[in-house]
């Protein structure tokens, strides 16, 4: 199969990637970001997002940070368990803000042909291309052993990498903050789009993060699956040297917001985190994963 891999700021478009899912932004949205644009802290995710401390950080192990309590662990867990039930099914599924890591899309490679990744910080885009090549020093082994040890196949958790990374389509530039967050490319709307902790990072408040939500829509076919994973109860969170911000939302605000946007809560997992917030240092009093459907 051939592959589209792109890691810079320039996507060169091909074949039937050439169709178009661009919408004109509603007037209020594009208000909203311009006010707020320098509240977003997007350079920072520019300049200073350090993609190899991140990944010591929270991905050296299927334990994740102690900072984070149970938060790996159970994100796993309901990720593979969504998938595994054949609750969600499709062709295509554009992952957004994937970070430097392939963690949240181990198991959803069963359930599609292709998966695109996307990120908005060229190093960790830089990050998922060296993954892809077999060159990132970086290991992924003991989230690739939980797959398979839940799968019960006997696959060795190598092949079931080498797996997924035939099905990486590409690795594309994306922004919310944008009126058309793909540009310059355009694709046919996705039958499945999954994002992880990156509406957290986008959003200001409740009201941004529903303007990101309906740009998010937009990628998505009528009747696609939206898989969201997210968190409440941290308003910020380190790497490194770095401290960037966490949206505060409730899961009610989140389940308004996606239900305005036309979707059905098909599946709603939710999880009080279990270790002293206050030990951990992290604030996370508890995490979420929402499948949804797009029905209109």
């Amino acid at each position: 199969m051939s592959r589209e891999v792109v890691f810079g700021p320039t996507l060169e478009c091909v074949g039937d990637l050439m169709l178009s899912t661009k919408h004109t932004s509603d007037v209020e949205s594009q208000t909203y970001t311009a006010m707020n644009r320098g509240k977003f802290e997007r350079e920072d995710y520019l300049k200073y997002f350090d993609s190899a401390a991140y990944l010591k950080t929270f991905h050296s192990d299927i334990k994740g940070s102690e900072k984070e309590g149970d938060l790996m662990p159970w994100k796993m867990k309901n990720f593979h368990d969504v998938f595994a039930e054949g609750k969600v099914n499709g062709r295509r599924l554009l992952d957004i803000g994937t970070g430097p890591t392939i963690h949240s899309v181990i198991s959803a490679s069963n359930c599609c042909d292709t998966i695109y990744l996307s990120d908005l910080a060229p190093q960790n885009r830089e990050t998922l291309r060296k993954w892809l090549e077999g060159t990132l020093q970086h290991s992924f082994r003991s989230f690739f052993q939980y797959v398979v040890d839940r799968e019960g196949k006997g696959t060795s958790w190598t092949h079931r990498e080498d797996e997924l990374r035939t099905k990486i389509g590409g690795i594309l530039p994306i922004d919310l903050l944008e009126e058309d967050p793909m540009a310059p490319c355009s694709f046919p709307r996705f039958d499945i789009v999954t994002t992880s902790l990156c509406l957290d990072s986008v959003a200001l408040d409740h009201v941004g993060y529903g303007y990101a939500s309906r740009k998010i829509t937009n990628l998505l076919k009528i009747g696609g699956f939206l898989i969201v994973f997210g968190l409440y109860g941290a308003s910020t969170y380190t790497v490194g040297e770095h401290v960037f911000r966490s949206c505060l939302v409730t899961t009610g605000e989140v389940k308004d917001v996606w239900t305005h946007c036309g979707f059905e809560i098909v599946d709603w997992r939710e999880e009080k985190n279990m270790e002293n917030t206050e030990k951990t240092g992290s604030g996370i009093e508890g995490f979420f994963l929402m499948t949804a459907k797009r029905v209109r």
